[in-house]
């Protein structure tokens, strides 16, 4: 899930003014369609005064690229250093990683065999004697939500904002979770609370890597093909450059008769072919595109889950898997030492 650009305009720099200082304690009252009162203290008031420890003034905002200037503690607009100063409050005050039990609200039913079974084969394939060997039971079934900006740095810097949710201990992405984390709700939960897992920061690392791959595809396709126009101008620019010195260095040196002259152009023309090599080198550095993600919170959710033995038929042999069902995904995740491979090799 790629969250969308805010437009630069005031009315929505604003609203995100008015319930952002909010949450950080501030008092926000609108004294006009493109003005806010505040008063804030303590931390929050440190976005205005470094050393002092309350603030009262009224902010005005406005749209992105107007020639006039004012007061850069109380003139607000789309870029403007005051914004960046909130977004980085709001994220430092939010946990960095925390842990949720969510549901949709709805009463854990089971769904008919028959159900399972067409969501069983629609997600792995048909397969032959499907069947529950076991009876659903309830569970917890983990995802980990991971809210990020992804920096691209090209020719031109890019960011965006993403939300990931990923199935624990998989790894496998959950886009419904991703756009309905808001529509959930906390759950009740025994006292011990539910088993949490523990996330390698490695493979976390991977999943996301691939996430944002996938997600910025065509921003990435348009930036590469960019970036490999403007490469293919520079080199060509360097090679021009240095072909003709090489050939004018190879000139004078067949000219010359003595030793000393020959070797002092060998040596000028081994210099510029490890000149050549080296500036070629610097343009590709510099044109590579890095994909930069910066995470800002992390989220484990526990929601609640039906587990199940399925046994399938392999040819002749019959093979048993344990899954959980998810009811608010409406799909299978396997368990820890199966695969999907594997699980459609039953069929």
């Amino acid at each position: 899930m790629k969250f969308s650009k805010i437009p630069a305009r005031a009315e929505y720099l604003i609203d995100f003014f008015e319930e952002g200082l909010s949450s950080l304690g501030a008092i926000c009252e609108r004294s006009w369609h493109d003005r806010l009162e505040v008063l804030a203290e303590g931390e929050t008031a440190r976005l205005w005064r470094n050393e002092g420890d309350f603030f009262s003034g009224e902010l005005h905002f406005c749209n992105g690229g107007l020639p006039e200037t004012g007061n850069p503690e109380t003139e607000v607009f789309p870029g403007s250093p005051l914004t960046f100063k909130l977004v980085e409050a709001i994220w430092t005050h939010n946990a960095v990683h925390s842990r949720a039990c969510l549901s949709t609200g709805g009463i854990l039913r089971p769904p008919a065999q028959d159900v399972a079974q067409k969501l069983w084969q629609a997600q792995f394939g048909p397969c032959a004697a499907w069947r529950l060997t076991t009876p659903f039971r309830p569970a917890w079934s983990f995802s980990l939500v991971i809210a990020l900006r992804c920096e691209i740095q090209a020719i031109d810097q890019s960011w965006s904002c993403h939300r990931l949710a990923f199935t624990l201990p998989g790894g496998e992405r959950d886009a419904s979770l991703e756009s309905t984390l808001e529509q959930m709700s906390p759950t009740e939960t025994a006292p011990e609370g539910p088993d949490w897992p523990a996330e390698d920061g490695f493979t976390v690392s991977d999943w996301i890597g691939r996430a944002l791959v996938n997600e910025l595809a065509p921003e990435l396709s348009k930036i590469k093909e960019r970036q490999q126009n403007f490469l293919r101008r520079e080199l060509s620019r360097i090679d021009t450059y240095f072909d003709n010195y090489s050939r004018e260095l190879h000139s004078r040196m067949a000219r010359q008769r003595k030793e000393d002259a020959i070797k002092r152009y060998a040596e000028r023309l081994e210099a510029t072919r490890v000149e050549h090599n080296r500036r070629r080198a610097d343009q590709i550095e510099r044109h590579t595109i890095h994909l930069l993600p910066h995470v800002d919170a992390v989220l484990t959710v526990a929601e609640p889950a039906l587990v199940a033995t399925v046994s399938c038929r392999a040819g002749r042999a019959e093979r048993s898997t344990r899954a959980t069902f998810i009811p608010r995904a409406r799909r299978w995740h396997l368990a820890e030492n199966a695969t999907n491979e594997e699980v459609a090799a039953n069929g």
